[in-house]
């Protein structure tokens, strides 16, 4: 087979015609939206000094994690499982010289790493969405950064910290996982303070005026399927198809699938070349993560009001917690209060924060305008494996610091990065402002218009103060 394949691709490169060749790009695309791989995201955390806020010491910590990379869920193995045959079929096509338009073949290099592939026997469905191995050290890692920046607050003292994670076998391991990471070899015999919340870590499986308005509403999916009617994504597709050796276009679902089993292998060993990358230019990998994005904006961003009124749960939670340790003259326990939850919860709290908003909404039709290019809302930046959404407060001594004029502070880190907020200083802000912005959140989540209650004209109490919120710059500008 190897030896037809070479003369196929041998004979169309004495003819004069080109081959793209993916594997040998020392320079690839990497962004895969939600399943992308953390160090791709940050690209490296640099040595950053945000957390040393001249004249304050950190006094608590409030943090929510995703977990590490996982096995495919359940409803996505049929679909790769059916790679296998369809890999055969693109070497037969490679080795027939099945090909209407031979530039957009893949090279020999490429083709050799897909002919190699295999479905791994040990992805067992019995294991769907389980963390992997390096999800898992990945995890662990993440914890003795977190401990190594916070010293003070991330102690070895387990009474300094309550755990909170939902009630799935991935959120145990990964509690697990960040416990170990925390405590060394003691986490197995030391009684951690934890809590299983699924209504504060998921609230949008309880709420089903949600799940109808948004999540199950095909309304949801406009902008998503006007994206997709687009004739430039049905010639990504055409071009896909014709580079694979076939003379119709693929399914979506194959598509898709592809997509899945590229950015899964590239998280699961990041520094191994996936074959199924191969199948696409950096073109295609760009259109293919603002779908995703376009999908979350719309199911977990602004792009629907009522997720700005279910993700503040998380910014109740984080409110309540540091409202005790502003509010009490001795130091409290805990110090540090840790959630274990979804890629969707980081997203709808970040969106309640006001974070990560763009000047226009992401559309169907403005894929090409230099907002989409440069568009905040990037599930690749926000919601990688282990994204982490942090909130520390501190507590400053009078005068130490003339850029501060509140004795308490909250910086907010994004995958221990500054996170942008309005009015506030390279992600640190007063407390007096956070006390305003999100204690009104806070003090207005109640999550009754899940079932229909409370409603003011069609439009609930907790709507209204967020959206006000969120247009109040640009009303005083």
């Amino acid at each position: 087979m190897r030896l037809a394949l070479l003369f196929a691709l041998c004979l169309a490169i004495v003819h004069g015609q080109e081959e793209s060749c993916r594997s040998g790009d020392e320079d690839p695309y990497l962004l895969f939206g939600t399943k992308t791989a953390y160090t791709f995201s940050n690209k490296g955390i640099p040595v950053s000094r945000a957390h040393d806020v001249p004249g304050c010491q950190p006094l608590a910590i409030w943090m929510m994690n995703r977990h590490g990379s996982h096995n495919p869920e359940a409803d996505e193995f049929a679909g790769l499982q059916k790679l296998v045959m369809f890999k055969n079929n693109v070497i037969i096509n490679y080795r027939n010289g099945n090909f209407r338009n031979t530039n957009l073949r893949m090279c020999m290099s490429d083709v050799n790493l897909l002919e190699r592939w295999e479905w791994n026997p040990r992805l067992n469905i019995s294991y769907a969405g389980d963390l992997t191995s390096d999800g898992y050290i990945s995890t662990q890692h993440l914890a003795q950064a977190w401990k190594y920046r916070f010293p003070g607050i991330l102690t070895d003292n387990v009474h300094d910290y309550l755990f909170k994670y939902v009630n799935d076998e991935r959120s145990s391991t990964t509690f697990r996982a960040f416990t170990e990471g925390l405590f060394s070899a003691q986490a197995d015999n030391i009684d951690i303070s934890k809590e299983s919340d699924e209504k504060l870590l998921r609230p949008y499986k309880f709420c089903p005026s949600w799940s109808t308005d948004v999540e199950e509403n095909a309304d949801t999916l406009t902008q998503l399927n006007i994206f997709e009617s687009k004739q430039e994504y049905k010639e990504m597709i055409n071009n896909i198809s014709r580079r694979l050796g076939f003379n119709y276009d693929i399914e979506h679902e194959t598509l898709h699938s592809m997509y899945d089993m590229c950015r899964y292998n590239k998280a699961w060993d990041v520094t191994q070349i996936s074959p199924w990358c191969a199948a696409f230019t950096k073109d295609d990998l760009k259109r293919l993560e603002y779908a995703e994005d376009l999908m979350t904006y719309y199911k977990y961003g602004y792009g629907s009001p009522k997720n700005q009124e279910i993700g503040c749960t998380g910014v109740k939670d984080m409110m309540d917690f540091f409202r005790t340790h502003v509010d009490k003259e001795t130091p409290q326990q805990p110090r540090a209060v840790i959630h274990f939850t979804e890629a969707q919860m980081l997203l709808l709290t970040l969106q309640a924060l006001g974070a990560r908003r763009d000047l226009a909404p992401l559309t169907g039709d403005n894929y090409h305008t230099a907002v989409a290019q440069s568009r905040k809302w990037s599930t690749s930046a926000m919601t990688p494996f282990n994204a982490n959404l942090a909130a520390v407060l501190y507590k400053c001594t009078p005068n130490s610091n003339f850029q501060i004029n509140d004795q308490y502070q909250v910086l907010f880190l994004e995958n221990e990065r500054p996170l942008y907020l309005e009015e506030c200083r390279v992600g640190l802000c007063s407390w007096s402002f956070v006390k305003n912005r999100f204690g009104l959140i806070a003090d207005n989540c109640n999550l009754k218009f899940c079932n229909g209650a409370d409603k003011v004209k069609g439009i609930s109490f907790l709507g209204i103060v967020l959206a006000l919120l969120l247009e109040l710059p640009t009303l005083l500008n």
